[in-house]
């Protein structure tokens, strides 16, 4: 009965999401004073109706209904109930629910979230509305979360392995707040666009909702970040696989976003690039969709490979986007004034440029080896080195200007006074040069680079911040909170940096088997095999190994990786044992080859700076909560 009413509710969403793409315009046409007046209970009927649906198949898995198909493909009676309702999204149609739930709460706010400009706010909703139909649609017909099965199997297929971690309970939703929040974003743009007004004042509204996605989306790639390095077992956070492009994607072109909004807000410049740039980045988040369930890759983070749903996603992107690209073609919009590249506003206008080109080569990344594919080509795949020698060199003059563009003046800005700021941040390159010598000698180029960057942007922005202290701005006020958050996005971008350079250039590796109470002798360490045991958890079975790890014979730490065999999926993951100190982590993980002499293949990381990875990615989100909370507060 519960799959009946998820599946009525889906129903029922998709004909108030139509109702509300068409309602507004109706009523502009019969009753202009009126316009906007059924937007906002269509847009609140709507999200309880697509959260009763995601309630439903919540429900379904939590209880192991073996009558619905996507239970028994993801779902164990010997799971975790935690696996179990997180299980709900770690699958196509699954996640595809998530993605409307995200999109409907979406609607919801900004329905009930007071607005000066209601004409803005229903057009907006009505294209939101238009949105959400079309996702609604591809729910229904290609990927329907409550199919059921018969005979009804008595057990499941169990959750993907990999998939059997805390990493997914935070991982999509987050990184699906950003990707979909964008569309919000797409759909203030295209209202905008249709009233020929995109000013200050526009500028000012949508704010906030460019804020609020990439902050969540920054969290979540830091969060799958985080799940790939612990669950993947081979000591590293980014391998440049296609799916993890397609999430930076939006990411580099919202960064871009939210910076040129500041511009429009600011000076009134930059009005059709802004609106350009919110087209561009919710089509790359569709885009990102469109590859991953496509079948076009093979990647540990694709969750389908059915050509029929990718051909309605892209015919859903072209109508999306090309819609939107008709009515920017077609709209009107005062020009800009001249832009002073020697300015804060040249400056970011700079960065935007560079932010769009890293985000081009990523793309030309993502679809060259599929089109060489698709034309018959053999397959290559685009690895580090390429990314090395494309994105990276974009980086260096991104952080340069990042650190400068906070402390010059929005219109121009003196050559001196330039020179002045330069020289004010000048101690930092050579705290970078000493912390290098003391590293190591002669310093390795890449890690004078990343180390002088990081440094430099890390300077910068306490710089600024004692800036604001000085002229005693209240940082609890909406210039105060941007200012503040200000400071802890480009910290943490500095702090990442940091981590980047240590982790990539001086992580250590180990390898070698051994046998109970052999001992691994490496550096200052040492790592004693204490045990090896083998016991059946819940749906798998666990070969664990315990280790002891000294430095200089005094006791650190105890770690007990595992390998786990999951006899429904018959297959095989490796669980990493990780000790995280301030400095360092030591990483741990054993094989399956056989050695004899009852010995265990033994393979230990030690990544310096690791902590400082994950510690950007929170600063740098947190930035852009705290910039969210002001910018609501700047609107009262």
């Amino acid at each position: 009965m519960i799959p009946e009413l998820g599946q009525l509710a889906l129903c029922l969403a998709l004909i108030v999401a139509a109702l509300q793409a068409l309602v507004p315009a109706m009523q502009r046409l019969a009753e202009p004073h009126r316009l906007g007046h059924l937007t906002k209970p269509l847009a609140t009927l709507n999200f309880m109706l697509v959260t009763s649906a995601f309630a439903a198949l919540v429900a379904s898995h939590a209880t192991s209904d073996f009558s619905v198909l996507n239970v028994v493909l993801n779902s164990h009676t010997d799971m975790p109930l935690i696996y179990k309702i997180t299980g709900t999204w770690g699958n196509h149609e699954g996640s595809m629910l998530l993605w409307g739930q995200v999109l409907s709460l979406y609607g919801f706010l900004i329905a009930y979230i007071r607005a000066k400009d209601t004409d803005l706010k229903s057009t907006t909703l009505s294209v939101l509305g238009f949105i959400n139909a079309g996702f609604l649609a591809f729910i229904l017909f290609t990927s329907n979360p409550f199919s059921r099965v018969w005979p009804i199997p008595a057990q499941g297929e169990d959750l993907n392995p990999l998939l059997q971690d805390i990493g997914l309970a935070l991982h999509p939703p987050t990184l699906y707040i950003g990707y979909v929040g964008f569309g919000i974003v797409f759909a203030y743009a295209v209202a905008g666009l249709l009233r020929g007004k995109l000013d200050s004042d526009w500028a000012r509204a949508v704010q906030p909702w460019i804020l609020l996605p990439w902050s969540f989306l920054t969290l979540g790639i830091g969060a799958g970040s985080w799940w790939a390095y612990r669950e993947l077992g081979w000591g590293g956070w980014w391998f440049w696989d296609p799916v993890e492009n397609v999430s930076l994607l939006p990411f580099l072109t919202g960064t871009a976003l939210i910076h040129a909004n500041m511009v429009l807000e600011k000076r009134g410049q930059l009005a059709r690039w802004v609106a350009a740039l919110a087209i561009l980045t919710f089509s790359l988040s569709l885009i990102g969709t469109f590859i991953v369930r496509s079948g076009l890759i093979t990647s540990v983070h694709a969750f389908a490979t059915d050509p029929a749903r990718g051909i309605f996603i892209l015919c859903y992107i072209l109508a999306v986007t090309g819609g939107a690209l008709f009515i920017y073609g077609r709209s009107e919009m005062k020009p800009s004034a001249p832009i002073n590249l020697l300015s804060r506003t040249g400056f970011i206008l700079i960065g935007n440029l560079l932010l769009v080109t890293a985000a081009g080569t990523v793309l030309i990344a993502i679809l060259y080896p599929v089109m060489l594919e698709l034309t018959g080509n053999p397959a290559i795949s685009v690895g580090p080195q390429y990314f090395n020698t494309t994105f990276l060199p974009m980086v260096a003059p991104l952080l340069i200007l990042s650190a400068l563009a906070p402390l010059i003046a929005w219109d121009h800005t003196g050559k001196h006074y330039l020179a002045k700021q330069i020289k004010a941040l000048l101690p930092s390159l050579m705290v970078a040069l000493m912390v290098c010598i003391t590293i190591t000698t002669p310093p390795h180029a890449l890690q004078l680079v990343g180390t002088a960057l990081g440094f430099w942007l890390l300077y910068a922005a306490l710089h600024y911040l004692l800036r604001i202290l000085r002229a005693k701005v209240n940082l609890f006020s909406p210039t105060g909170l941007r200012s503040l958050a200000s400071f802890m996005a480009h910290g943490g971008v500095a702090i990442f940096v940091l981590g980047v350079t240590a982790s990539g250039l001086f992580k250590q590796t180990y390898e070698a088997p051994l046998a109970s109470k052999e001992k691994l002798h490496f550096a200052d360490y040492t790592l004693d095999l204490q045990s090896a045991t083998r016991h059946h958890v819940d749906n798998y079975v666990a070969r664990k190994a315990t280790f002891r790890i000294e430095k200089n014979g005094q006791y650190l730490t105890t770690l007990a990786p595992e390998l786990r065999f999951y006899p429904a999926r018959q297959t095989q993951t490796t669980e990493a044992a990780i000790h995280a100190t301030p400095g360092r982590d030591f990483y741990l993980v054993i094989g399956d080859a056989s050695y004899g002499d009852n010995k265990i293949g033994v393979r230990l990381y030690i990544t310096p700076g690791q902590q400082l990875v994950w510690l950007g990615f929170l600063l740098a989100g947190l930035g852009g909560m705290t910039a969210f909370v002001g910018a609501m507060r700047g609107k009262r």
